[in-house]
C-alpha cells in the first residue's frame, strides 16, 4: 500500500531533481567565465560579525528571506558545514500563529509535526530524525538552550513568538561540535535587537482570524547613550479548529544591554511564556474519515509555564580575537491533565459514583542552569591567516516528576491531586504511580579551526569532548516492602557516567566569489538517560538493564551560493547513521509491559534541494511592475533499518528471524518532501507568496505496520498537499496589512499518530484558517 504510493512519490521526486540540476547547471555556465574564480577576502582584519562577513551570504538588491550563514561569524566558525537562514522580517508567513510549514518552506528535507495550530510548540525533525518538539536538535534562544534538558528529554515546550524574531539560523548535523552532539543539529532562534538610531521605536500588531482567533502584539525598543533595550508582550488566544482545542498564551521578553566600554558589552534578558491550551485528544482511523474535527475529550488539559534567564558577555581583546561569555538558566513546569485512555475508550460518567473517572495528573519541574564560554583568533601560519574557535559548556539540569492517576473528577484545568497522602506506602492505588528525581550534569569542551589552505580551499577539523553524569531517584509503582521487593516503590538510587569524544572535519572550495562546494562529517552522539526511561505519560514500561547509548554520524556534502541577482541555490547529498535507537517492543504474550531497549541501527540517505529563480531580474535590470520568484525545496529521503534485535529472543537466527526487521522504513520519516512556491514583489509596496507542500506517506511504528489499529495510534499516515496564500501590503508610511488563507482547499490530512498525550490517536492537522493583520511603527 504504501510502496504503490513511495513509487508515485519518487517519480515525481526524480522529476523534481532534474528540473532542479538543469536550473542550476544552466546558469553555472553562464556565469563561470564572467565571474571567474575570485580570492575571498582577506581575513587578517578580524573573525567577522554577522553583519560584516564577506561570504556567500545573499545580500541582493532586492531582499531575500532566505540567505547563508558567514565562513566566520561572531564567535562561531560555519566555513564548510550546511546551514540556512530563515529571515522572518522579509518572509511572507503567517507569523502571528507561528505557521512552521510558511516558515521552514525554503529549508529542504524538514518535517513538521502540525497536530495543532496554535503554534505554542515546535515540532520539526530534518533527515528521517523524529519532529517530536525538536528533540532531536539542540534548541537555543539567542544562543543559548531553551529545552527542558541537553540530552535525555530535550522537548522543547517554549516556542518564542515568530513576530519577535530577526531571524531563525538552521545548523545541521555538522554543527554538533560546537552546540552539542545532537544528530538533527542546531536551531537558534534570534530575537529582534534594540533600533541603534533612536531612543523610542514602537511596534504594534494585531491579528484575528478564523474561529475566534486573536493574537496582538508589540514591542518598544531603543538606544539612549551607552544603553539600548528591547521589550515585547504577545498575547494569543483562540477557539481552535477542532472541538475543544482553546488555548491561551501570553509571552514577554525584556533584553537590556550596557556598552561598557568600545570593547566591552553585557547584556541581561529575560523570557517568560505561559499558557493554557486544551487537548481535544486523539481519533481513531474512522472518527477522521467521519469528522476530523470532533472531539471525545472535555477534560484534558496541558500548560507549560516557562521562564529563561540570560546574561550575554561580548568582549573584543582586539581586532583579531573575540570572547563571549553566556550565562543561561531555565525555570519551568510540563503539567497535564486528562484521560489519556486510547480514543476509542470514552470518557463517561460512572454509574457507580454518578461522576467521571479521575483524571491522570502528569507534572515536570525543570531548574537548569549553565554557561558557555567561546575565544575566536586570528593567526598567520605559511603565509595564510586562519582562525581558531575554542571553548567550553557547563550545564546542571534538575527534573522533579509524579505521575498521580487520581486528579480531580472536573472539566476544567486543575492539577489537585485526589486521596493522596504524601509518601502513600499502603498498596493502594490512591498514591503517585511515579515520584522521582533525576539530574544531568555535562561538562563539555570543543576547539576547532579554520585552516586556508589557498585563497579558495579551506579545511576545519574539530573535537568536542563530552563528560556527563545522570542520576535517578525516587519511587514508581509505591507498594508495602516485601521479600521480592524490599525496597517497595522506592528505586535504589541511579547514577550513570558517560564519557564522550565527538570528532568531524568540514571542506570548502569557493568556486566564485559566490558560489561554493562544501563537504563535512561528524559524529553524533545521544546518552541513554533516566529521564527518558521514565518519561511523562507514558506507560512504565519494562526497561532493559543493558541499555547502550546512541551513536553514528553526519555526513553531507553540496553545492551552494547565487548567480548574479536572480538566483540562489543550495544543493546536497547526506548520510546519517544512527547506532542503537532506542525505542518500544510490544510484549511478548498478552498482556505484557511493552519493552524499552536497543530496537537497532538505521541508516537515512538523501538528496536535499533548494532553488529560487527570478527571472525578470534576470532579464533586466527595470523592474516597473515588480518581479516574480519561483522556489523549490525538495527532499528525498531513504531511511531504513539495517539493523534489528530483540533481545528477548533467542540469539539463534533461525528462531528470531520474525523479529527482525532489517529493510524496513524508519517511523516517521516520509521519503519524498517538496515545497513549491512563487513570490510576487512590487517595490516596498506590495508582495505574496502562493505555496504548495507536499509530505509523502510513512509508517508510524518500526515494524512499518500497514492495517490500522482500531485505536488509531498504528497505521499508515498517508501522503498530503497543504496550499497556503500569503501577502503583505505596506499601503501608508508606517502601516502594513498582512493577511492570507491557510490551507486553501480545507485539506483533511494528519501528520502523526500519538501513543500518549496529545493523543493517543490520530492528531489532525488544521483546515482552512483565514487571517488579516495591521501593523504599525512609530
Amino acid at each position: 500500500m504504501l510502496n504503490e504510493n513511495e513509487n508515485k512519490t519518487q517519480s515525481k521526486g526524480k522529476a523534481s531533481i532534474r528540473l532542479l540540476l538543469l536550473a542550476f547547471i544552466i546558469p553555472t555556465l553562464l556565469f563561470s567565465q564572467e565571474e571567474g574564480i575570485e580570492k575571498t577576502p582577506d581575513p587578517k582584519a578580524e573573525p567577522q560579525t554577522k553583519e560584516e562577513t564577506p561570504s556567500i551570504r545573499v545580500k541582493a538588491k532586492k531582499e531575500t528571506d532566505r540567505e547563508f550563514l558567514g565562513d566566520v561569524e561572531g564567535t562561531n566558525i560555519y566555513a564548510g558545514k550546511k546551514n540556512e537562514v530563515i529571515r522572518l522580517d522579509k518572509a511572507n508567513a503567517n507569523l502571528a500563529l507561528g505557521n512552521t510549514r510558511q516558515v521552514y518552506a525554503k529549508v529542504p528535507g524538514i518535517t513538521i509535526w502540525e497536530n495543532e495550530g496554535s503554534g505554542i510548540q515546535p515540532g520539526i525533525g530534518a533527515r528521517g530524525l523524529s519532529p517530536n518538539r525538536n528533540w532531536e536538535f539542540n534548541t537555543r534562544m539567542n544562543g543559548h538552550d531553551i529545552a527542558s534538558d541537553s540530552f535525555g528529554y530535550p522537548e522543547a515546550y517554549f516556542n518564542p513568538p515568530l513576530e519577535a524574531l530577526e531571524k531563525v539560523e538552521i545548523v545541521r548535523g555538522a554543527g554538533a561540535l560546537q552546540y552539542g552532539p545532537q544528530f538533527g543539529g542546531m536551531i537558534n532562534y534570534v530575537v529582534k535587537k534594540a533600533d541603534p538610531t533612536r531612543p523610542v521605536k514602537v511596534e504594534m500588531k494585531t491579528t484575528g482570524g478564523s474561529y475566534n482567533t486573536l493574537n496582538q502584539y508589540s514591542s518598544v525598543s531603543g538606544t539612549v547613550g551607552d544603553w539600548s533595550y528591547f521589550v515585547f508582550y504577545q498575547g494569543r488566544s483562540s477557539d481552535g479548529w477542532r472541538d475543544n482545542s482553546q488555548y491561551n498564551i501570553q509571552t514577554g521578553f525584556v533584553n537590556l544591554a550596557y556598552k561598557v566600554s568600545e570593547k566591552l558589552k553585557i547584556s541581561l534578558e529575560m523570557a517568560k511564556s505561559t499558557y493554557i491550551s486544551q487537548q481535544a485528544g486523539g481519533l481513531t482511523d474512522e472518527q477522521f474519515r467521519v469528522d476530523p474535527r470532533q472531539s471525545s475529550r472535555t477534560r484534558n488539559w496541558f500548560s507549560a509555564p516557562w521562564n529563561v534567564p540570560a546574561m550575554n558577555i561580548d568582549y573584543e581583546q582586539s581586532p583579531t580575537s573575540r570572547t563571549n561569555v553566556k550565562i543561561f538558566g531555565l525555570y519551568g513546569e510540563r503539567n497535564s491533565v486528562g484521560v489519556v485512555s486510547a480514543a476509542n475508550v470514552l470518557d463517561t460518567i460512572q454509574s457507580r459514583t454518578l461522576d467521571y473517572s479521575p483524571r491522570q495528573i502528569d507534572r515536570d519541574t525543570y531548574r537548569n542552569y549553565g554557561m558557555e564560554a567561546r575565544q575566536i583568533f586570528n593567526y598567520d601560519l605559511l603565509d595564510k591567516t586562519h582562525t581558531l574557535s575554542f571553548g567550553g559548556r557547563y550545564f546542571n539540569g534538575n527534573t522533579d516528576r509524579f505521575r498521580n492517576p487520581n486528579g480531580t473528577t472536573g472539566s476544567k484545568f486543575d492539577l489537585r491531586e485526589t486521596n493522596f497522602t504524601n509518601v502513600c506506602y499502603d498498596g493502594s492505588r490512591n498514591c503517585r504511580v511515579a515520584d522521582l528525581e533525576f539530574s544531568t550534569l555535562n561538562y563539555a569542551g570543543f576547539v576547532e579551526n579554520l585552516f586556508r589552505i589557498t585563497d579558495a580551499l579551506s579545511l576545519t577539523p574539530g573535537v568536542r569532548y563530552e563528560w556527563i553524569r545522570s542520576t535517578a531517584s525516587g519511587r514508581v509503582n509505591e507498594s508495602m516492602p516485601s521479600a521480592t521487593r524490599p525496597f517497595g516503590g522506592m528505586i535504589q538510587p541511579l547514577e550513570r557516567v558517560q564519557r564522550q569524544v565527538l570528532y568531524g572535519l568540514g571542506a570548502q572550495y569557493q568556486t566564485t566569489k559566490t558560489t561554493n562546494f562544501y563537504a563535512n562529517y561528524s559524529r553524533a552522539f545521544r546518552p541513554v538517560l533516566y529521564s527518558e526511561l521514565f518519561a511523562p505519560t507514558a506507560t512504565l514500561n519494562e526497561v532493559d538493564p543493558n541499555l547502550k547509548d546512541q551513536s553514528g554520524y553526519n555526513a553531507d556534502a553540496g553545492y551552494r551560493g547565487k548567480f548574479g541577482q536572480w538566483v540562489q541555490f543550495d544543493m546536497s547529498v547526506f548520510e546519517l547513521r544512527y547506532n542503537n535507537r532506542v525505542g518500544q517492543l510490544p510484549g511478548l504474550l498478552p498482556g505484557q509491559a511493552n519493552f524499552q531497549t536497543n530496537v537497532g541501527d538505521s541508516l537515512h540517505r538523501g538528496v536535499e534541494a533548494y532553488i529560487e529563480i527570478d527571472p525578470i531580474v534576470a532579464l533586466t535590470e527595470s523592474q516597473p511592475f515588480g518581479s516574480v520568484s519561483f522556489f523549490t525545496s525538495s527532499a528525498n529521503v531513504n531511511a531504513r533499518y539495517i539493523k534489528w534485535e530483540d533481545p528477548r529472543v533467542l540469539t539463534n537466527p533461525s528462531n528470531a528471524q520474525n523479529f527482525y526487521r532489517v529493510g524496513k522504513l524508519v517511523e516517521n520519516a516520509p521519503s519524498q518532501i517538496h515545497r513549491y512556491g512563487i513570490t510576487y514583489h512590487y517595490k516596498n509596496v506590495f508582495s505574496f507568496t502562493y505555496l504548495i507542500s507536499y509530505t509523502g506517506a510513512t509508517y508510524a511504528d518500526a515494524a512499518n505496520t500497514g492495517p490500522f489499529t482500531a485505536n488509531g495510534q498504528i497505521g499508515i499516515i498517508p501522503s498530503y498537499t497543504v496550499r497556503d496564500f500569503t501577502f503583505v501590503w505596506n499601503f501608508y508610511e508606517n502601516f502594513s496589512l498582512r493577511g492570507g488563507v491557510n490551507n486553501l482547499t480545507n485539506q483533511m490530512y494528519f501528520t502523526r499518530r500519538a501513543g500518549g498525550y496529545p493523543g493517543p490517536g490520530i492528531m489532525p492537522g488544521d483546515g482552512i484558517f483565514y487571517f488579516i493583520g495591521l501593523s504599525a511603527v512609530f
